[in-house]
């Protein structure tokens, strides 16, 4: 029977309400700006499983769900725009930061997770420009 393993129990630090600022970079996807958001993460599946939900007053709103192997971690993401995930994206932690990437049609997604005490800041790259930087308190 698997057993919970280092990754989960990094993943199970996420776990709980927070709520903070985006700064956002003009994009097909947005006009960029300023936004202000709210996500919760919550364990399922016996801890083998993180969920993960997202919503900003600039309307979008989404749902990740992350899992782990023995040696990275997955994470299956859908949101208000539409596009359905056709891979999931993968990745490790680095230090303190979780980074996972996805290659589609639109690009390459590189979104960092940095976890420092009660602050998350959540770094979103496509094709190697930032197009968005947002910092979340616990809360």
């Amino acid at each position: 029977m698997p057993e919970l393993n280092a990754l989960h129990e990094r993943l199970a630090a996420l776990e709980g309400a927070w709520a903070g600022t985006e700064e956002l970079a003009p994009s097909p996807w947005s006009p960029g700006g300023t936004g202000h958001a709210s996500m919760t993460f919550s364990l399922a599946a016996g801890g083998f499983a993180l969920v993960q939900d997202y919503r900003s007053d600039t309307g979008l709103t989404g749902h990740g769900v992350f899992s782990a192997g023995e040696d990275a971690v997955l994470w299956h993401w859908f949101d208000s725009i539409g596009h359905p995930p056709e891979l999931p994206a993968r990745g490790a932690f680095d230090g303190d930061a979780l980074v996972l990437e996805r290659t589609t049609p639109r690009g390459t997604n590189r979104t960092t997770f940095t976890l420092t005490g009660e602050r998350l800041t959540q770094d979103i790259a496509v094709g190697g420009q930032t197009l968005v930087r947002a910092v979340y308190e616990r809360g």
